[in-house]
């Protein structure tokens, strides 16, 4: 798997290009059929990685937030160009892109990568969890005061977790943020910073979690979908639930309460 691992790095790298390029122009971005948005970046950098696929790994399928390739494989590279679009487009600088390589709907390569402070995150099913080739592991704290949860949530979106997480912070005394950026805030799970992230998403989001769902795991946390319950990621997801494992069952049971 080192190739693949390899392959996934080089093209993080080139997306990261690709958005710095962009990032302090007046991006170009339009409105989706679903309400959120789209630059020119994102599909410049999905189109990037269909490309890279398709030279290197012919036979694979891309599943892209913008664009896919299905080829009816049991490898997909799953991306997300830009995932914090809306603070991309307003120069906030917290996206990042992200790709994972995805056997039988189960990621096995996981790259993550910040451009703005040059952070890469990898990860290989079974060989730890890196940030820039330095291991990284998850925290140790529970669901208490000073814990710290992302949510991300939107008016759109199938879960009500909005209320659930400020129910959850006036029970239990965490802190909940917004960093605007679901994969940037679960690889903060992954490198000890987070305690927790929560995702609403559903339709078309595996792309936003196929990735951190090795990263994390492989740091020694855990992800699962809005339920607690295990699921593909080669499709639709059911949100997802990322944390440092510690605190991940007594989450699940208050979020369920909440919804």
């Amino acid at each position: 798997m080192n190739d693949y691992l390899e392959f996934a790095k080089r093209v993080a790298l080139q997306a990261g290009d690709i958005m710095l390029e962009h990032f302090h122009a007046e991006v170009e971005h339009r409105e989706k059929a679903d309400k959120t948005i789209v630059t020119v970046a994102d599909e410049a950098i999905n189109q990037m990685v269909i490309d890279e696929v398709e030279k290197i790994y012919p036979e694979h399928s891309v599943f892209g937030e913008e664009a896919s390739r299905d080829k009816q494989s049991e490898f997909a590279w799953v991306c997300d160009p830009i995932d914090g679009t809306v603070p991309y487009a307003n120069g906030v600088p917290v996206s990042v892109f992200s790709l994972a390589l995805v056997k039988d709907g189960e990621p096995i390569i996981g790259v993550v990568y910040e451009p703005f402070m040059k952070r890469m995150y990898t990860a290989k099913k079974g060989e730890g969890a890196f940030l820039n080739d330095e291991a990284i592991s998850v925290s140790n704290l529970g669901l208490e005061r000073h814990a710290t949860l992302n949510i991300e949530w939107w008016p759109e979106a199938e879960h009500d977790i909005d209320t659930a997480l400020h129910n959850i912070s006036l029970d239990t005394k965490v802190y909940v943020l917004h960093l605007g950026c679901v994969v940037n805030a679960a690889c903060w799970v992954a490198w000890g910073r987070y305690e927790a992230c929560v995702f609403a998403g559903t339709k078309g989001k595996n792309v936003d979690i196929a990735a951190v769902k090795v990263i994390v795991e492989e740091a020694g946390g855990k992800v699962t979908d809005i339920n607690g319950n295990e699921q593909r990621y080669d499709g639709d997801i059911n949100g997802a639930i990322i944390t440092n494992g510690k605190i991940h069952e007594e989450l699940v049971a208050k979020i369920k309460e909440q919804l």
